[in-house]
């Protein structure tokens, strides 16, 4: 298993998160990390985070926090950049941000949405005890329970 370090975004970090790029045929399936990084800065329940592998070289982007619409924790964005995916990354930073959130008393689901044409992400996510929902507007729902107490 892949060791990942989950860092805040910072003024000194940002710049080098916005260039990770995903590759050409995933690009529909999640906005630039940019984008992420503004929309972060107006919702004050959401947290971004850098990736970082056990080079300290930053691998990929995360951001979670609490949906809007279901007040529940939901991770919002995954993404490994293209250089480094295959390598067991996307599994270990989901790990680390599940791990984060189950230490949370006030979580005792996490919420994730991808894109039905995802087969990389629902396969991930079915293997770490995500169980989908149902799909509406070419999204998959899908709900992880913690085992609390």
């Amino acid at each position: 298993m892949r060791n990942v370090i989950l860092r805040s975004i910072t003024v000194e970090n940002w710049k080098e998160c916005i260039e990770l790029q995903v590759c050409d045929d995933q690009k529909d399936f999640i906005p630039s990390n940019l984008h992420s990084i503004a929309e972060a800065q107006v919702y004050p329940r959401a947290v971004s985070l850098a990736i970082y592998n056990d080079e300290d070289q930053m691998v990929g982007f995360a951001m979670y926090g609490v949906d809007e619409v279901s007040g529940k924790w939901k991770v919002f964005r995954m993404m490994i950049d293209r250089a480094h995916q295959g390598n067991g990354y996307g599994r270990a930073a989901m790990e680390a941000v599940i791990e984060r959130l189950a230490g949370r008393p006030d979580c005792d689901e996490i919420l994730i949405a991808y894109k039905l044409t995802n087969e990389a992400a629902r396969e991930l996510y079915a293997d770490l005890g995500f169980v989908e929902q149902g799909v509406s507007d070419g999204l998959v729902r899908a709900r992880l329970d913690l085992e609390k107490g």
